[in-house]
Order: C-alpha cells, then sequence, then structure tokens
C-alpha cells in the first residue's frame, strides 16, 4: 500500500509540471520624452494579439499571462 502511495504522489506531481503554464509579464511606465512626466491613461497593447492595457495616474502599465515570444509594443493616447 506505501508503494502504491508513493507512485501516485510522483504521478500528481509530475502531472502538474506538464500542465503548468509559462507565461511571462510586460510591465513600465510611460512618460512624456520631453519633459519626463507620466502620460496617465494611454493604451499599451501588444501587436498581433488582444492582449493590453491601459496606463494609470502614474503612467504605469502592466500586461500579464503574456506566452513566450517576441512581440511588438505599441502606446497609444488620444488628445
Amino acid at each position: 500500500m506505501i508503494n502504491i502511495l508513493k507512485y501516485l504522489v510522483a504521478l500528481v506531481l509530475v502531472a502538474s509540471s506538464v500542465f503548468a503554464g509559462t507565461t511571462g509579464k510586460i510591465a513600465g511606465r510611460i512618460t512624456d520624452a520631453n519633459t519626463g512626466e507620466a502620460l496617465p491613461f494611454v493604451n499599451v497593447i501588444i501587436m498581433g494579439t488582444n492582449l493590453g492595457a491601459a496606463s494609470d495616474i502614474d503612467g504605469y502599465y502592466s500586461i500579464l499571462n503574456i506566452p513566450p515570444g517576441v512581440y511588438v509594443v505599441k502606446a497609444s493616447a488620444i488628445g
């Protein structure tokens, strides 16, 4: 019975690592190039995906659960 329990535990550990996903995060701060002031409410999108975020009042943004790869990031604001 102990051996069966050991094999069951080993199987669960191996299976959990197989189903674990590897994702990343892109985070940063949007600032004005001339003055260095933070730019709030700027839309930041990853081109070719439906992933994106908007910067907060201090210009910080964070995009989570990004699959590994090389991406082009675009920032845009109205006004």
